[in-house]
Parts: C-alpha cells; sequence; structure tokens
C-alpha cells in the first residue's frame, strides 16, 4: 500500500512545479490513493492559502473541490479505517527519537505515523525532512521533484 503526502495531491489538483511528475507517477502506479482526513485537512487549508495568496480564484476552488469529489466517487480515492490514538503513540515514539535530528514539523510526522499505523510500504513525497523521517522508520521512500 502506497502513502502519499498531501503536498503531491494539491499538486494534482493546482498546477505547481513538479505537477506534471506526480501526475505521472500516480498514472504510472495506477492504483486507489489512500486518504485519511489528516489529508483532507491539509488538501483543502493549502487550497484556501492559495485563495487568500490569489493564487486561484473563487472559481478555480469550487471547480478544484468539485473535481476532487467527483474524484473520489470514481474510486480515485479510498478511506482506510484508522486508529488515530495508535497514530497519536507512533508519531510521539518518532519525534522523541527523530525530530531533533531531521527536524520534521508536527504534521510530517503524523502523515509518517499513519504510514506506519496503515501498514504502508511506500512513501511518497516532495519533502526531503520527511523523507528522511520515513527511512528512518522502515518505510521505502520516493521522493518527487
Amino acid at each position: 500500500m502506497n502513502y502519499w503526502d498531501t503536498s503531491l495531491l494539491v499538486k494534482l489538483y493546482a498546477k505547481e512545479r513538479d505537477s506534471l511528475i506526480v501526475e505521472k507517477k500516480v498514472k504510472e502506479i495506477n492504483e486507489a490513493i489512500l486518504l485519511i482526513n489528516l489529508h483532507d485537512l491539509e488538501f483543502f487549508n493549502a487550497l484556501n492559502l492559495k485563495k487568500w495568496r490569489n493564487e486561484i480564484s473563487d472559481e478555480d476552488l469550487a471547480l478544484i473541490r468539485t473535481r476532487f469529489k467527483e474524484h473520489e466517487n470514481r474510486g480515485v480515492y479510498y478511506r482506510p479505517a484508522i486508529d488515530w490514538s495508535q497514530v497519536y503513540q507512533i508519531a510521539i515514539s518518532l519525534s522523541n527519537s527523530h525530530t531533533g535530528n531531521t527536524g520534521t514539523r508536527s504534521l510530517d510526522v503524523l502523515h509518517v505515523a499513519a504510514a506506519i499505523s496503515l501498514n504502508s510500504t511506500i512513501f511518497f513525497t516532495n519533502d526531503k525532512r520527511q523523507q528522511k523521517l520515513a527511512e528512518l522508520s522502515g518505510l521505502q521512500t520516493v521522493i518527487l521533484r
């Protein structure tokens, strides 16, 4: 099972540097993308920030929300059950063991912990600190840049 960091999902809907690389990899793998509430929070918050920064319009935001929902309804995404208590326990352990050496932010630690909790094997990201934490945690990583 693959785990995609939210920053990569944003690139699928809002054109950013490396969007084409991410789109190509998603098509190459051709499997439903794991989605949890943490992705929802970060994804829609990132889009709202883009609107606030005038990087996208209200119309763009509405279109992206519609496309995202359509993709979810078509099975592009799937939502596994997740034990958030376990995720936080793993995250605290990872933070205590590695943040002092990797500089990872708490949300990045939560993503890695979620991937571990869900028995993911490959962790996709474009964040080098998050990649390092995932590797130290035993996950295979792919950095998309």
